[in-house]
């Protein structure tokens, strides 16, 4: 159903539908005007660092409209309705301040590529590239049974099992040229392809960092490039090609502080940050001295926090150890939520629950979130230019 048809069809429903709401109908509406306020607001703990955007309200709008019509008008208009496209991009519904802000800042694009086999059709729908990260958004649609992008399924057996179009693989090229130009001919440094869902079952949000920051003769990718990006789905034997044009959109600005900090026989060292209005990346090594044990920071991990307490959202960590002992790390988060004018930088390890084993599962606390283990000393205070 076009969307001309659709208006005129609610306008004679409309027309015909003059009178008082049914209380059914009025009850559900007042139950619905009261849940609005929880729909835009975000949980307590994390109030402070994502906005609510004017665009929720007209989403929230057109739920309501939904549930109203639904309860009132024929099957057949109602699933109409809910064909509707939502308020608002992929990336914009992204639980990602970087993707928030190059939605909010125009410095999307839109790649305009498709591919289509055994009746399910991928498209590319939007991408940024700030030097850093390249991310570009890929949308599902079918001729027959709506398209699941990613997770599993769990079925009636109980036994987990991957449904029809669920990506499996994904390979790429930079200007046709094959990633191991930008490893320094190092699998370990090979840049790596991760994908997520999108707030929508049928969508999925790549992204793709360069292995520049480890401490190799890398190459960074270029300012301005074309992806190729062959996509595998499950249950379907032709893979779908896209084609991604890539172009920095951002002017960051990278620092060299030189701050070090000292441990348990190692030092850590600041070697670069940089920052854009979508991604906070940081160039760190480590080296060990006499009394180092070259295993103890073993699954390093970091925690990045502004001067406001509230710490950055992981995005990318790739460790590469070295032959004669120190180590790379290239960390990446997002960006900051307000303009800060110090970070700090701490080094911890995820505490297992078997307190006697370096593998297995993670301890949880009370919150459910993994529990910490800060190494003392290895902590850096750096001011943010």
């Amino acid at each position: 159903m076009n969307n001309n048809n659709l208006e005129k069809q609610l306008r004679e429903l409309g027309r015909a539908n003059t009178t008082e709401l049914p209380p059914i109908l009025r009850s559900r509406q007042d139950s619905i005007y009261a849940s609005l306020a929880t729909i835009v607001q975000d949980p307590p703990e994390r109030k402070k660092k994502r906005k609510v955007y004017p665009k929720i309200a007209a989403v929230a709008a057109a739920v309501l409209l939904s549930v109203m019509l639904t309860a009132i008008y024929p099957p057949a208009l109602a699933n109409a309705l809910k064909q509707l496209p939502w308020v608002g991009g992929i990336f914009e519904r992204a639980d990602d301040l970087g993707l928030q802000a190059a939605q909010r800042l125009g410095l999307i694009s839109r790649p305009n590529s498709s591919d289509t086999h055994d009746g399910i059709t991928l498209s590319a729908e939007e991408a940024v590239f700030d030097g850093n990260r390249l991310a570009f958004a890929v949308k599902g649609e079918s001729e027959g049974p709506d398209v699941k992008l990613t997770g599993v399924t769990v079925g009636a057996d109980g036994k987990p099992f991957l449904e029809k179009g669920i990506i499996i693989s994904a390979e790429i090229l930079i200007n046709e040229a094959p990633l191991e130009d930008y490893s320094d001919g190092r699998l370990e440094a090979m840049p790596v392809l991760t994908w997520m869902g999108g707030k929508e079952d049928n969508t999925a949000i790549f992204r793709l960092v360069d292995s520049s920051n480890l401490g190799l003769s890398a190459k960074p990718f270029p300012d301005q490039f074309v992806l190729t990006v062959t996509i595998g789905l499950q249950d379907i034997d032709e893979p779908f090609i896209l084609k991604i044009p890539a172009r920095k959109v951002t002017t960051n600005t990278i620092s060299t502080p030189d701050l070090s900090a000292q441990a348990e026989g190692w030092t850590m060292l600041l070697q670069k940050l940089e920052y854009s209005p979508l991604t906070t990346r940081l160039s760190l090594m480590f080296e060990h001295g006499p009394d180092g044990d070259p295993s103890s920071l073993d699954g390093i991990s970091f925690e990045v926090k502004d001067d406001q307490g509230e710490v950055l959202n992981f995005i990318s960590q790739k460790n590469l150890p070295s032959a004669n002992g120190p180590f790379h790390v290239d960390l990446l988060t997002e960006p900051f939520d307000k303009y800060p004018n110090r970070l700090t930088i701490r080094a911890y390890l995820n505490e297992f629950e078997d307190p006697n084993s370096k593998t297995g599962a993670f301890k949880i606390d009370s919150s459910g979130n993994t529990v910490k283990h800060y190494i003392e000393g290895l902590e850096l205070s750096v001011p943010v230019q």
